[in-house]
């Protein structure tokens, strides 16, 4: 009896399996460019895994008499001022860069989300002040902002995430505000009203998980 049960479960998770594998060979089959990309994130991910045991030369290791030589056999990026060579440096350095992309992205998530939903949901005062800290934000060359941040608080990990989440603040905040500002009044939200829930837990209950597929 168990294995009769058992049998139509792995069927149904073995025919799920595959047609997520159907479905991602359509899309990279169908969007030459999407495949692309999604090579490219993978050499990303490994090269961040692997990178340092797989690099032919220490990056930390300096040779100036190997002092800025052009790409070559040996060194397939050339070297740096100190004789570094530069591909064992840019394969290394793809796990600190990885960490700072995730967690700047996190962040700025986390961040812009919930400022840009609450700005949405609850207008007047809160819309005003996460307006104008989105628009001096954009006011400033991004770029250039960025490194003013990093540059008063100190070159640190940290506040590379912390400067890259800010100066994407204003997006995030307000492609979830426009959304928010869009279901405030849909009938879910009026239905949770009535149903005696509050303006918070609608927000967080109702609002923001029809938003996270959109953010």
């Amino acid at each position: 009896m168990t294995d009769v049960t058992a049998a139509p479960a792995v069927q149904r998770s073995s025919s799920g399996l595959g047609a997520l594998l159907k479905h991602a060979r359509y899309v990279i089959g169908e969007n030459p460019v999407t495949g692309f990309a999604f090579c490219l994130f993978l050499l990303i991910v490994v090269a961040a895994l692997l990178g340092p045991y797989v690099v032919p030369y220490d990056p930390l290791a300096s040779n100036t008499t190997q002092a800025l030589k052009p790409p070559s056999a040996k060194h397939w990026f050339g070297t740096d001022q100190l004789g570094r060579d530069v591909l064992s440096r840019v394969v290394v350095a793809t796990r600190l860069d990885f960490l700072i992309a995730v967690f700047s992205v996190a962040l700025v998530f986390l961040m812009g989300g919930l400022a840009g939903v609450a700005a949405g949901f609850f207008g007047g005062w809160t819309d005003r002040i996460v307006s104008r800290i989105a628009d001096t934000i954009m006011a400033f060359p991004l770029f250039v902002l960025a490194m003013g941040i990093v540059a008063a608080l100190g070159n640190t990990v940290q506040n590379i995430i912390l400067a890259t989440a800010i100066v994407n603040f204003p997006l995030y905040a307000r492609v979830a505000r426009a959304e928010a500002n869009v279901r405030r009044n849909a009938g879910f939200v009026q239905a949770a009203r009535l149903s005696g829930n509050g303006e918070f837990r609608i927000l967080l209950v109702h609002i923001l998980p029809n938003i996270m597929p959109i953010m």
